[in-house]
C-alpha cells in the first residue's frame, strides 16, 4: 500500500502524530495481555493450593 505524501507540513506532522499514537497504543496493549496471563496463573496456583489443603 502506497502512502500518500502531502505537501502541507501541518498535514505531514498530523500523520506523524497519528503514526506515533498507533505505535504507542500497540506497545501499551502487550503488557496488559501478559499481566492478565500472569494473574490468571496466580489464581490457578491459589486455587490448587486451596484444593490441596482439603
Amino acid at each position: 500500500m502506497a502512502k500518500h505524501q502531502s505537501r502541507d507540513p501541518r498535514e505531514q506532522s498530523q500523520q506523524a502524530r497519528n503514526a506515533a499514537a498507533e505505535t504507542r497504543a500497540k506497545q501499551a496493549k502487550r503488557p496488559v495481555d501478559s499481566i492478565s496471563a500472569k494473574t490468571r496463573g496466580m489464581q490457578q496456583k491459589a486455587q490448587a493450593r486451596r484444593q490441596g489443603n482439603r
